[in-house]
Formats: structure tokens, C-alpha cells, sequence
């Protein structure tokens, strides 16, 4: 597999991505939007999301109007608990959507959002979800998509209200192992930063954030809500201390899934010079890593997404490091004979 685009609809999908990554220039060589392809990656990341990101792009006014009206309500419910924690002095980020949505979109209701992804430190979450619990939440009770349970060990099952329409994902990491050593979750409320109401975290810790939620999805389609977030991070790369990233990667064993995940957004079309200048985006590459890349371009043609022999190479080829890889697998074998719950151990 190559990384050629001379095949229309990976041009077409690949001029959509151009088209987010740097609005206003020459970079497009499709002289109109392919409807299709639009299309397409609204199903993704909702249309409204499209209708703003991608200069013309026309999704259907009713699908725009509805996505944001389901957005604004997500975004707002997560809002409301982010405050009901913080008002107690619980130390609390919004991370992931509900706070990449403060300082990469216009307006919140254009990131599209299935959850309010909420971060306390491990010693803080009995008491986060005794206050969730005091209010009707309950852990849900859904079934994992895999036969070994939930595999990370930074949050569990999404808390829901007594209705069902709230969906509250509590985190004691950013991420699974190995995120938690290479930047702890005390260091990112520390370091937090404060809009519209929001403890989120720096746009430094927020781009370490994003890359390693990409590789976690194996740069899934399930992924692309935030690699939208990541060309969008870089339109803004003067705000990442790519220093402190390509440290923290390097002590924590991360350095493999955030150099990938900046490798992704450069052939997408994003300007990844500052941070090639410290991190070795130059050594992407495979048949594995050009498979992602067209995936992208065709915007996920596969709707189930790579088969298991695909996703067991993406995992140890782009997305973890030969002993974080062989770790999870390791877990996902005990999973096996045991199912891990994805319920915290506490009362």
C-alpha cells in the first residue's frame, strides 16, 4: 500500500481534511467539495461540525440544526456536573470534547460530543461518585465490544441519569498506561486552564491528550472527531511547548502513538514542522501506516473498520510501544477468563 491519492475519492476525502488544516489556502486541488465525501465524514463528527470546519461544504440545513441542538444539550448537561463537582472543591478537568470545544471551535455546539468526559484524581473518585450517585446516576451496565471487558484502567463505565439522557464518563487518568506516566493526572490539573466555566487542560497536555486517545481507537474512524481537534491544535502549534511533549513521550513511553498521530495530521495536510523539529515524524511510515492514511482519505469506506489481524498490527506498529502493547494484551488475555467490569472498586 502506497500513499498515492491519484484515486478520486481519496483526493476528494483528502481535500476535505486540506480544507480543515489550513482554510484559505492553495492547498486544494478539487475545485468543489465532493458531497459524498461530506457526507460521509458528517456521520462521523456530526454535520454541524462539517458545516463550519469545511469551507464549502454545504450538509443539509435540517441535519446542521439538529446536530447542534443535540450538541448544545450534551455540552450543557456536562457543563452543569463539571460545576456540581468543582462547587464541592473537587479538584475536576473537563478534558477531551467538552473542553476542546472551549478553545478550537466558534461556538460549543460545534463539536459534536457523546459523553462529558470528566478528570479527578484517583483519591477523589469515590467522592465524585457518591455525588453523581446522590443525584439518581448509575454506572451503566453496557457490554464492551470485546470478549476480555474494558481494557483501560483510567475510567470505567459511563455514569447515567435516572433518565438515561445524561452520560457522565469519570477518568482518574487522560488516558490508559502509559499516559499517567508520562504526564500524571495532578501535573494536568495543575497546569489546567480556565474558559467559559471550564478547568481544561493546556493546549500542550490537550495535544498529548488527543494523540493518545487516537492510537488508543488505532486511528479508527472512531478516532475522527479528534483528529479534527488535532489540525485544529495545529492551525495554533505556537501554543504547544513541543519541548515538554517530546520530553514527557520520551520518559513515559508514548513517544511511538503522539509522533504517529502527528505523522497522520502532516499527510492530512496540517503544517508539522514545529513539532518534526523534536519529535522523529520522519521514521513513519509502512504499509500499516499508509493503510491508516487511506482510510482517512476515503473517509472509513469499511464500516466495521479493520479486521482483527489489522488491528493487532496498528496497535503494535503504530499505537503503543512494544511493552505497553504487549501489557494490554496481556490484560485483554486475562479478560478472557475474567471480564474485566469496568466498575471502579469501591463500595
Amino acid at each position: 500500500m502506497t500513499g498515492d491519492m491519484s484515486e478520486p475519492d481519496a483526493a476528494a476525502g483528502l481535500d476535505l481534511w486540506q480544507r480543515i488544516a489550513r482554510p484559505g489556502t492553495a492547498v486544494n486541488a478539487a475545485p468543489a467539495v465532493d458531497p459524498a465525501m461530506v457526507q460521509s465524514l458528517a456521520r462521523r463528527v456530526t454535520a454541524a461540525t462539517v458545516a463550519v470546519l469545511v469551507p464549502g461544504a454545504e450538509p443539509a440545513p435540517g441535519d446542521v440544526r439538529q446536530s447542534q441542538l443535540l450538541n448544545r444539550f450534551r455540552h450543557a448537561a456536562g457543563r452543569k456536573w463539571f460545576a456540581a463537582l468543582a462547587e464541592t472543591g473537587l479538584p475536576v478537568l473537563a478534558i477531551k470534547g467538552l473542553a476542546n470545544a472551549t478553545w478550537l471551535y466558534r461556538e460549543a455546539q460545534d463539536r459534536g460530543i457523546s459523553d462529558a468526559d470528566l478528570l479527578v484524581q484517583p483519591q477523589d473518585l469515590s467522592r465524585a461518585v457518591d455525588l453523581l450517585r446522590g443525584h439518581g446516576f448509575r454506572f451503566a451496565d453496557e457490554p464492551t465490544r470485546s470478549r476480555w471487558g474494558f481494557v483501560s484502567e483510567a475510567s470505567f463505565q459511563p455514569l447515567l441519569s435516572p433518565d438515561g439522557a445524561v452520560n457522565i464518563d469519570l477518568h482518574v487518568a487522560g488516558d490508559a498506561a502509559p499516559f499517567a506516566t508520562a504526564l500524571p493526572t495532578a501535573e494536568m490539573l495543575g497546569q489546567a486552564q480556565h474558559r467559559d466555566g471550564l478547568a481544561i487542560p493546556s493546549p500542550t497536555h490537550a495535544f498529548m491528550l488527543s494523540a493518545s486517545h487516537a492510537a488508543r481507537d488505532l486511528f479508527t474512524a472512531d478516532a475522527a472527531k479528534t483528529v479534527i481537534d488535532g489540525l485544529l491544535m495545529l492551525r495554533r502549534a505556537g501554543d504547544i511547548d513541543w519541548q515538554e511533549v517530546a520530553a514527557r513521550c520520551r520518559a513515559g513511553g508514548m513517544l511511538r502513538p503522539v509522533t504517529v498521530f502527528v505523522a497522520l495530521l502532516g499527510r492530512l495536510g496540517a503544517d508539522i514542522s514545529p513539532a518534526a523539529a523534536v519529535l522523529p515524524v520522519q521514521r513513519v511510515g509502512g504499509w500499516c501506516f499508509e493503510r491508516v492514511v487511506q482510510d482517512h482519505c476515503r473517509m472509513f469506506p469499511a464500516e466495521t473498520g479493520p479486521g482483527t489481524a489489522e488491528r493487532l498490527a496498528r496497535q503494535w506498529s503504530l499505537a503503543a510501544s512494544p511493552g505497553v502493547a504487549l501489557r494490554r494484551d496481556l490484560r485483554r488475555l486475562t479478560g478472557l477468563f475474567r471480564p474485566h467490569s469496568g466498575l471502579p472498586d469501591q463500595p
